[in-house]
Order: structure tokens, then sequence, then C-alpha cells
């Protein structure tokens, strides 16, 4: 079973979002960008947040199932295809 250090996810977290505009560790760290993206589409679906909801029907996935496709895209996104 996969376990996710808390102290250490919080902290390269919070290293993420205090340089946003650092694109060169954003490209840098697409595996973690990766896994929080997973940690908020498995959040997303706890949540009841009317901000989650994509649409009013209620087999779309919300925001739980963008989540995830950007936690699918991020290691394409870091390849040299795309630049």
């Amino acid at each position: 079973m996969p376990v996710i250090d808390k102290p250490s996810f919080l902290q390269k977290y919070q290293k993420l979002m205090d340089n946003t505009h650092d694109h060169v560790l954003a490209r840098s760290e697409t595996a973690f960008l990766s896994l929080v993206f997973a940690v908020f589409a498995c959040a997303a679906n706890l949540v009841q947040d009317p901000r989650l909801a994509t649409s009013d029907r209620n087999d779309d996935g919300g925001m739980g199932m963008v989540y995830y496709e950007r936690c699918a895209w991020s290691p394409i996104i870091k390849s040299d295809v795309i630049s």
C-alpha cells in the first residue's frame, strides 16, 4: 500500500506554492506535482463543496476527474516533445 510521508509532502508542497512562478522548479518536480494532483483527486470526492462541481450531473467525476487528468498529463508536459 502506498504511503505519503505527511511532513515531507507538506514541506515540498509549501515550497511549490511559495514559488508558483518558478517554471524550472515546476518542471523538475513533475512527479511530485502528479502526486499532488492525485491527492487532490482523492480529496475532491470526499469534500462536499459546491465549488468542486463541474456540472449538475452526478456522474461526471467533478473536480476529482479534472485533478486526475492533470495528474496523468504531468509527466507528458515535462517531456521535450511539448515545450
